[in-house]
């Protein structure tokens, strides 16, 4: 049986592009499948129009991160903590590739 574990996106920080500020977004999905103790967190990065005539709009310059997909054995009483870890470690990275 499989679990939703975590759904969530953070701000990481803004850019301004052609005027417009953006927001620098990581999000993260993590279920866990129980049957075979897998933890499957789906990563990606991007950015989302601030402005009200943009709003909804997101895209995903060359600059930020690919998407990735990361798969770990993990009891189910442990997975919540290494999802979260890994979302963690995944918003640091994201942080990093801001410019300056």
């Amino acid at each position: 049986m499989i679990h939703a574990l975590l759904d969530t996106t953070q701000v990481i920080g803004t850019v301004e592009i052609d005027h417009a500020i953006h927001e620098v977004c990581a999000e993260a999905l993590a279920n866990h499948d129980r049957h075979d103790n897998h933890l499957t967190v789906n990563l990606r990065a991007f950015l989302r129009a601030t402005k009200h005539d943009h709003i909804g709009e997101i895209s995903s310059p060359d600059w930020l991160a690919a998407p990735q997909t990361i798969t770990e054995h993990v009891d189910a009483e442990e997975a919540h903590a290494l999802a979260s870890d890994i979302f963690s470690r995944w918003c640091h990275k994201i942080a990093a590739l801001l410019p300056h």
